[in-house]
């Protein structure tokens, strides 16, 4: 819908402490570049009154003092740069093959087009341009530049077009922050800037001149305004949000007939509807918000389209319902996906819908007929494992335009004709030396649970191979299986790929998240360790060679097994991790705690979480034992993984490490690294860490700081 259902199904997890990283405003034109900003100075907030005794060894934390977060992370910087100049010559040597690839794949990917009208409208280096469908090159016309405005390596994230394309507003925002600005571009003779409106997340045109849009404040949106742009520019409140676990946001139907208030949880959703020719009329309520029913609305022919959780079985349905009889006993099924079944994304056309769908690692196309409500079903090619639809598709389009993609292949073009029922494949895809294994492994309970594998074609002696494992499992997010250039070049070095679909992602729809969340926690861990064991015992690789890197909230169980079966890995990476589940769910000072309730319960109210969550929180279950190597990269300006809670991480993990050491008392056991990377500015989901090329060789020569192994490989060399 408008790409807009993978924003809202990403919307209900948006606030997690962790799951940003993942969110991209997938139907927006987004762009990220690679960052010159000057760090900003670090503000300690809550962590300065923090002090601890620390008795770690030279070259890490001096011994027999009291160090607050300042001194920590001084001694974490300084020890950082000792760590990367010895990896110097590795990073050089990285970063001209890295170059290579990154040239050759991502560079040639052209920049999402919006097709508005008679006009397309498209985004390169910071700049906004618009032409004339049917023009030629000397149409071209630049209509916003980032860098004139004084916004200096900014992303863009979103623009949206007035009806009568007299206006455009656009989102931007630095990488060092995740607060954005709209701006607000009048085109007469000249386009001009009409008015900048700060900390905004989402936005659409009502009409001609009225704009509706949310204010963030604080990582959460409570707030929706309109503002006027005629002869009397003004502002106005709509709709405030009073339960904090709710997010909102706006969209506007295809057919442009309603603006919809979308205020989401984790688990229930209310939607309001502005009638877009009568903006200043008050929200109209679809359907009170009932515990356990999530819904999103579209419009066609006087009707709602409304795909929802309601009824049974507990899977997304798309229901329809007559305008004016918006209460949920109206609304009629029209079709129902089946189980174990993910709804990727969602676009409406005049008379059909298409779902994007996947089922155990395979993609399918779902078309529903909406007069016939007949269905075809069209699976895609078995290499591909994630898609992305035509940003802004029109409505009376005839035909489905999307792109394929996997780690190892750069996005391909296809389109889907609607009428014909006709998949014709625009581009194919590239020959290399890859072969994709689907895999299942069961897990403590029984159950099965889904493995993508990637390796070199012409790679002998698996199981000498360097394995490294992918890891999630939260919020319902699937890992990200889109293309990725680096991802090339450690199969042509012989390296093994491994995602591990754990519970608590959404690869296998709504009940794959629901058994892997709240009390269900632990079972991803036990997934996570069915997963590398079976690896192991078909050969591919062994735990001396492999390495699990996750992000964000994939911190949880990568944290957790590194506890529980440290024997499993050799060492891992991870990017802005969530380690300290307990105590950030115990604090609701921070922003995202009351949200996050229902991911992984509330400690506060109910004795059982509090042990429960205690039981695999990877800062509390650390021990006296021998730990893989573990590089951890984290970012100044990250709100959501407050820094102190990744200093007392890696303090105490190294003091047990230590004390393992000192209790053996045996010469010439493997000593691990255990390193933190802080960088100077940055935000948890700044766009840097999957888009910036510098990050990318980052990450290499981190691997190669971890693993000694790594050096093998001719990428070492």
């Amino acid at each position: 819908m408008h790409r807009t259902v993978k924003s809202f199904l990403q919307t209900l997890k948006f606030s997690v402490g962790c799951c940003r990283y993942y969110f991209n405003h997938n139907y927006d034109m987004v762009i990220a570049l690679c960052s010159q900003i000057k760090p900003q100075e670090f503000q300690f907030t809550k962590c300065l009154g923090n002090s601890w005794n620390n008795t770690d060894s030279p070259g890490h934390i001096v011994p027999r003092r009291f160090f607050s977060c300042k001194d920590l992370l001084k001694s974490e910087q300084e020890n950082w740069k000792v760590t990367s100049a010895r990896y110097m010559d590795t990073a050089e040597r990285i970063k001209k093959k890295l170059e290579v690839m990154y040239n050759k794949y991502t560079l040639s990917m052209s920049s999402p087009v919006i097709r508005f009208g008679d006009c397309v409208y498209f985004e390169e280096n910071g700049c906004i341009f618009r032409s004339k469908a049917d023009g030629d090159e000397g149409s071209v016309e630049v209509l916003l530049s980032t860098e004139d405005l004084g916004f200096h390596d900014a992303i863009i994230q979103r623009i949206r077009i007035s009806p009568d394309q007299k206006y455009m507003a656009t989102s931007i925002k630095s990488s060092n922050s995740e607060e954005s600005s709209c701006i607000v571009t009048k085109f007469e003779n000249l386009p001009m800037v009409e008015y900048i409106i700060p900390n905004v997340f989402s936005f659409e045109w009502a009409t001609n001149d009225v704009l509706f849009y949310t204010s963030q404040k604080n990582l959460v949106c409570h707030k929706v305004l309109l503002a006027t742009f005629a002869n009397r520019k003004h502002a106005e409140l709509v709709y405030a949000e009073q339960d904090p676990r709710f997010f909102v946001d706006i969209y506007c139907t295809k057919d442009r007939r309603f603006l919809t208030i979308n205020s989401n949880s984790k688990t229930s959703s209310e939607v309001w509807l502005v009638d877009c020719s009568n903006p200043f009329n008050s929200p109209i309520l679809v359907q009170q918000r009932t515990k356990g029913v999530i819904y999103h609305v579209e419009h066609r022919n006087d009707e709602l389209y409304i795909l929802t959780t309601y009824g049974e079985p507990a899977e997304y349905k798309l229901m329809k319902t007559p305008v004016g009889s918006y209460g949920m006993e109206n609304w009629q099924l029209v079709y129902t996906l089946k189980e174990k079944t993910k709804l990727i994304d969602l676009e409406m056309f005049r008379d059909h819908c298409v779902m994007f769908l996947k089922h155990y690692g395979h993609l399918y196309l779902n078309v529903i007929s909406l007069v016939s409500h007949s269905v075809q079903s069209i699976k895609l090619p078995a290499w591909a494992c994630a898609f992305e639809s035509e940003p802004h598709p029109e409505y009376n389009a005839s035909t489905c335009y999307f792109q394929l993609t996997s780690p190892v292949q750069p996005p391909k073009r296809f389109a889907y004709t609607l009428v014909e029922n006709h998949l014709v494949e625009q581009e194919a895809p590239i020959t290399i030396n890859c072969h994709t294994l689907r895999l299942e492994a069961k897990s403590k309970d029984e159950i099965l649970v889904p493995i993508t594998v990637f390796y070199n074609t012409n790679s002998k002696e698996l199981h000498r191979k360097p394995l490294l494992v992918h890891v999630y499992g939260a919020y319902g997010i699937d890992l990200n299986m889109s293309f990725k250039a680096e991802n090339l070049m450690l199969i042509e070095d012989g390296w093994i790929l491994a995602y591990c679909h754990v519970r608590g992602g959404g690869e296998l729809g709504l009940s794959w998240h629901k058994d892997g969340c709240m009390h269900n926690k632990l079972k991803g861990l036990h997934d996570l360790k069915a997963c590398i064991m079976l690896l192991h015992e078909l050969g591919f690789s062994q735990p001396k060679y492999t390495a699990l890197t996750g992000s964000s909230a994939g911190g949880v169980l990568a944290g957790a097994l590194c506890n529980a079966d440290p024997d499993l890995i050799r060492a891992v990476v991870l990017q802005a991790p969530f380690l300290d589940v307990l105590n950030t769910m115990l604090d609701t000072d921070l922003p995202l705690t009351i949200e996050e309730q229902e991911e992984w319960g509330n400690p506060l109210a109910d004795e059982k979480y509090m042990e429960y969550i205690k039981s695999y929180c990877p800062y509390h279950n650390i021990k006296p034992q021998a730990y893989p190597s573990v590089l951890i990269t984290a970012y100044e300006n990250d709100q959501r993984i407050p820094l102190i809670g990744l200093l007392r991480y890696v303090h105490k993990l190294r003091k047990a490490e230590r004390d393992h050491a000192r209790s053996m008392n045996k010469k010439g056991n493997l000593i691990p690294n255990i390193i933190l990377n802080v960088q100077a500015g940055g935000s948890h989901c700044a766009p840097l860490w999957e888009d910036s090329l510098n990050e990318k060789i980052n990450f290499f020569w981190k691997v190669a700081a971890v693993l000694p192994f790594a050096h093998k490989g001719p990428l070492w060399h």
